[in-house]
């Protein structure tokens, strides 16, 4: 055993390049047991349900002789908390992913290259607080044919294969993400690249304080490729705000052009920490798109109470309901989630 440990840990810091390469593993898991009931009928679900998945994370570091850190991750994912993954028999065997970026931090930045996945770009974003409950109760609900209430205009303009980079400037924290084309993944080579999707594609997030508040502001856009198609842009704004040692409350909003449709959405969440291992989170948002002349709306109001119970694991009982508007048809749906949560 001994033999075998000391030629993984060679095979290991020679892949990485030094022998003073550091990797850690962490992992999570979780179990719902989730309830619901809405306007679309479903002839071939159960209206009750059981999930459980997790995740396994691999997290690479090493440093350069001039104190540059370089570090990288890869993860494996059997996912629980999506439209897609509701089916038993999807993604049955996990999803591998990771090892798609590098990040590269010096003297209080960080540069990563690679796949950047909505870094920068979630300002504005919220109103869900529930793990499970929103998904079920909006699979009930029929789906919004373009509107989201818990997605803001900033979410995904960015995403792609390009660079990040977080730092700050005074008091203020800066993070810029650029990408040669959206939605390119760990390759931006795409077919017909240069006559459809979008390309160029940034985000420009600034975080600071006022009076006691915590403030986050966005924008971003990207270049449409096809003919006649707008570009998009989105503006974001996000402010939280310690009400008491106990209570936290977060607005936020957005507004943009994304994908020919003119999408709005604005939230609000409260935190309130009932004692040290308990919390009651509350969450309201409401989401808009416009395109062609139709107008989709939603509505999404969540409740969650989680206790810790030490270790890393934690137990919660989660309600939420989503109303949806397309094109003005109106369909809603419920669900209430019990489960618990394991980080490892």
């Amino acid at each position: 055993m001994k033999k075998l440990l000391t030629f993984v840990s060679a095979i290991t810091a020679g892949a990485i390049g030094t022998a003073a390469a550091e990797v850690s593993v962490s992992g999570s898991g979780n179990f719902y047991y989730s309830t619901a009931s809405g306007d679309t009928v479903e002839a071939t679900q159960e209206d009750s349900m059981s999930v459980t998945g997790g995740s396994v994370v691999f997290s690479m570091s090493t440093e350069t002789t001039n104190g540059i850190t370089v570090s990288g991750s890869a993860s494996i994912t059997a996912d629980t908390d999506d439209i897609a993954e509701y089916s038993s028999t999807a993604a049955a065997g996990g999803v591998a992913t990771g090892m798609s970026s590098l990040t590269f931090g010096m003297d209080g930045m960080t540069i990563t290259l690679g796949d950047i996945n909505n870094a920068g770009s979630g300002t504005g974003e919220g109103g869900d607080v529930a793990t499970f409950a929103s998904t079920h109760a909006g699979h009930f609900a029929g789906t919004a044919a373009a509107a989201s209430a818990n997605d803001s205009a900033m979410d995904g303009i960015a995403d792609g294969t390009g660079i990040n980079v977080s730092t700050s400037m005074g008091a203020a924290a800066i993070d810029v993400t650029f990408v040669s084309k959206v939605g390119s993944g760990r390759n931006s080579l795409l077919t017909a690249s240069t006559t459809t999707g979008y390309s160029s594609g940034y985000a420009i997030n600034v975080g600071f304080d006022v009076a006691g508040a915590s403030v986050n502001v966005a924008a971003g856009g990207s270049q449409a490729k096809a003919t006649a198609t707008d570009n998009n842009t989105a503006t974001a704004i996000e402010v939280s705000y310690p009400a008491s040692d106990a209570l936290t409350v977060t607005v936020g909003g957005s507004s943009g052009t994304i994908a020919a449709g003119d999408e709005d959405n604005m939230f609000i969440t409260a935190v309130y920490a009932m004692d040290a291992d308990t919390t009651l989170s509350l969450g309201y948002g409401s989401g808009d798109n416009t395109t062609g002349g139709v107008l989709d709306k939603q509505t999404a109001t969540t409740v969650n109470v989680s206790r810790s119970l030490g270790g890393g694991v934690s137990v919660f009982a989660e309600y939420a309901a989503v109303a949806n508007d397309n094109a003005g048809v109106g369909t809603s749906g419920s669900a209430m989630t019990v489960g618990t949560s394991v980080s490892f």
